[in-house]
């Protein structure tokens, strides 16, 4: 699996956010960070399926 549709995407911030206690804060910054990949902190998501699951891990873009 190479990436998330919105719709599996929505269902994992779910998860996420309700193991992560019902609330994430972000910032500007960090948000920024991530959506431009042209910056030095952005990454990459690599999403692989598993026997029972999704296993999502950031990668550092070369």
């Amino acid at each position: 699996m190479r990436y998330l549709s919105d719709v599996n995407l929505r269902a994992v911030l779910n998860v996420l956010i309700g193991r992560a206690g019902g609330t994430v804060e972000i910032s500007n910054e960090e948000l920024y960070d991530a959506m431009l990949p042209d910056h030095s902190h952005g990454e990459r998501v690599l999403v692989e399926e598993t026997e029972t699951g999704l296993r999502l891990s950031i990668v550092d873009r070369p």
